[in-house]
């Protein structure tokens, strides 16, 4: 794992998702999931990026958290190393790939639906094209 794994703990479910939210919007970064962790509450926030998204993130994320009175902790690891993935992630490196691309996907739909609207154009043409002569031929005789 070459990115950035940025963590934070925080009181209640509510203040998890609403602190996530806050995570992801403000940097590209993958959001893990959100966890349970052991008892009082407390809820754990994992995302995945680069390293300045991560502490950019994970800086809002504290913040929002402080302002909602529900901060525990928090931590950036720059690069950590690959065993890491296996002991804190329940998510494959496979997975991981499945669900970064969504953004890159929605492109090459719209380049396929643009080829289909010009394909679509064209046979109007040659049909519009078609009548033509054939309107010219019926009008000669």
């Amino acid at each position: 794992m070459k990115q950035a794994v940025g963590l934070i703990e925080v009181r209640g479910l509510a203040s998890a998702v609403n602190v996530a939210d806050t995570m992801v919007k403000v940097a590209t970064v993958a959001l893990l999931g959100i966890e349970k962790a052991k008892g009082n509450g407390w809820m754990t926030i994992k995302v995945l990026g680069d390293v300045g998204a991560v502490k950019a993130s994970v800086d809002a994320g504290k913040s929002m958290s402080i302002e909602n009175n529900s901060y525990i902790s928090s931590l950036v690891i720059p690069r950590p190393a690959e065993n890491l993935e296996k002991l804190f992630f329940n998510q494959s490196k496979k997975e991981l790939k499945k669900s970064e691309p969504t953004i890159k996907e929605e492109p090459e739909k719209e380049l396929k639906n643009e080829k289909k609207v010009e394909e679509i154009k064209t046979e109007v043409a040659v049909k519009k094209e078609k009548k033509k002569k054939t309107n010219g031929k019926a009008n000669k005789q």
